[in-house]
């Protein structure tokens, strides 16, 4: 290490004692949520450059019981449900992303989530005049031509503004996304 950094870990020390909060009390986990999220998945960034070409809107979900947290964000074929039927087929994609990680609860109400998990996105053709009929709506066919699969790992902050209410923002190296959870335990 050098100086720097230890000069940086001892002031954050100093101050984590003399504020007198119960910082990391792990008992602020007993608890558990599931929510949604909403955001930006299928981008891959590696430190040097950010490539954009199979991102788009995902949803997916959340859920945490007892500081374990888990969640996923899909994002399908752009044109899959599109109500056009035509002879020229859409190069399309998808990405999906699934993150483990454990919430530590650096105050009551903020926790801080170190994710891994895993992360691909898919290249193909949604076949434009390939269609069935799905709750009365034009469904295409995709077909899968590439598939890109990656570890991913990131970090998540959660804010607890509510004791039934939890607001997050996740960041990876494969997506970027929201969520809105419902809690319950402690208050």
């Amino acid at each position: 290490m050098n100086k720097k950094s230890l000069v940086l870990v001892a002031v954050l020390m100093i101050t984590t004692v003399s504020m007198k909060a119960q910082w990391f009390n792990f008992a602020n986990n007993i608890r558990a949520s599931v929510g949604l999220n909403l955001g930006v998945t299928g981008y891959n960034y590696d430190f040097k450059t950010l490539d954009t070409s199979l991102d788009g809107f995902g949803a997916g979900a959340c859920l945490s019981i007892g500081g374990v947290y888990l969640d996923f964000i899909y994002q399908g074929p752009e044109h899959r449900y599109s109500n056009q039927v035509a002879v020229d087929d859409w190069w399309d994609h998808t990405a999906l992303t699934i993150n483990a990680g454990y919430q530590i609860p650096v105050l009551p109400w903020l926790f801080v989530t170190p994710l891994v998990g895993y992360s691909n996105q898919t290249e193909g053709w949604t076949r434009a005049n390939n269609i069935h009929a799905e709750d009365n709506s034009i469904v295409h066919s995709y077909d899968k031509v590439n598939l890109y699969q990656h570890f991913n790992y990131g970090a998540g902050l959660t804010f607890r503004p509510f004791s039934f209410l939890e607001i997050g923002a996740v960041a990876t190296t494969h997506a970027i996304y929201g969520n809105i959870s419902f809690s319950a335990g402690i208050k």
